[in-house]
């Protein structure tokens, strides 16, 4: 691999891997999807990396998320006692800090060989995802696959993806990442890129995800009104503990049981309840690993809700909820101070805007630590 364009190659090749996961009619496509990303990610990191002592400069920098990452391992281990060898939860706790630590070394990468990293990479991420997007739709129109997901009277476009959250997620990541091309003062291709983004947006509109359309409504409002971002920026520590504060106000007891809550929610609230039936009786302080009460919680509960009916695994659909049962509340406190610390050197960057809209969107999808999600 050339190494002046390997962080390119690992780019493309790793966003095309993570495109083709959630693509389910055929089972090949999803497994080399699932496999490629990770065979990339460690790729990745023999490559970019040029000393060990990059990992303690990591470390270092991202002490908040180390502290946070070795709550969920800890806990990990004391369910492993408990509960006898998980090899998925042991796989999911430790190649969070894999992927994450990969795409350290690759932005690392791009800040160093270019004078305007977040341009060249929105350039590439804008390609890789705009490609991605002619070809399996030509894959879809070619073998006559259905394109529209329903789930209990909601039906959205999931066109080469079997679920409608999924495509919107790509969708959403199209739109921002070719709007942000137009942001730039390099004005090649920006007919195009704009075309891209209006195409993106009708998706995200089509595959009737709310959250993705909340998350690209709130990019939107930063961009084309200036003063509103001022606001947020200004406010930005007060937003986070607002987001935060919210986030424990899920718990709020019988409320989430209320039919016109689980019906608003698209069932999410009856899930959040259970949770909270489940700390009434344990500590707060108590994680079980990434995605480890998950399987608790969905093996305990069985309903009529269509989250428990329809699936193998179950997401808590909130991010902040994720990572208080990952981490207990001190594992809440260091990835909500590793945020904060990562939005004041973010401040007076474009890239802020993108971050909060993503961390908005956290409130009702569980993609913060899920670090394979494209968004």
């Amino acid at each position: 691999m050339n190494s002046k364009n390997s962080h390119i190659i690992l780019l493309i090749v790793f966003v095309t891997f993570l495109v083709m996961n959630p693509i389910v009619f055929n089972l090949n496509i999803a497994l080399i999807g699932k496999y490629g990303k990770l065979v990339v990610a460690f790729l990745g990191i023999l490559i970019l990396q040029n000393s060990f002592i990059q990992i303690k400069i990591f470390a270092k920098k991202y002490v908040w998320l180390m502290l946070f990452w070795a709550l969920c391992i800890g806990f990990t281990l004391l369910r492993i006692i408990e509960k006898g060898i998980n090899f998925d939860l042991i796989q999911q706790n430790v190649l969070f800090i894999v992927f994450i630590y990969f795409y350290y070394l690759l932005a690392l990468t791009f800040k160093k060989r270019y004078r305007r990293p977040n341009y060249y990479f929105f350039k590439y991420l804008a390609q890789t995802i705009n490609i991605n997007l002619f070809f399996w739709t030509a894959v879809v129109i070619l073998f006559s696959f259905n394109i529209w997901h329903t789930v209990e009277g909601r039906t959205g476009l999931g066109l080469f993806y079997g679920n409608y959250i999924q495509f919107g997620i790509f969708a959403c990541t199209g739109a921002i990442a070719n709007f942000s091309l137009l942001k730039s003062q390099i004005k090649k291709n920006r007919k195009y890129h704009l075309f891209m983004f209006l195409l993106f947006g009708v998706l995200v509109l089509l595959s009737d995800s709310r959250n993705v359309q909340l998350i690209l409504l709130v990019f939107l409002i930063f961009n084309l009104i200036p003063q509103i971002k001022k606001i947020a920026i200004s406010n930005i520590y007060l937003i986070i503990f607002s987001l935060s504060i919210a986030s424990i106000f899920y718990f709020s007891g019988e409320i989430l049981l209320n039919e016109s809550l689980i019906n608003l929610s698209s069932g999410r609230s009856s899930i959040w309840y259970y949770i909270y039936d489940y700390y009434s009786q344990n500590s707060f302080l108590k994680g079980e690993g990434i995605f480890g009460l998950n399987t608790t919680i969905l093996e305990n509960n069985i309903d009529t809700n269509y989250y428990f009916q329809r699936i193998d695994f179950l997401y808590f659909h909130s991010s902040f909820i994720e990572i208080i049962a990952a981490s207990g509340i001190i594992g809440f406190i260091f990835f909500i101070l590793f945020i904060v610390k990562s939005l004041k050197i973010k401040k007076k960057f474009y890239l802020l805007g993108i971050i909060i809209s993503i961390l908005l969107g956290g409130l009702f999808e569980s993609f913060l630590i899920q670090p394979t999600i494209l968004l």
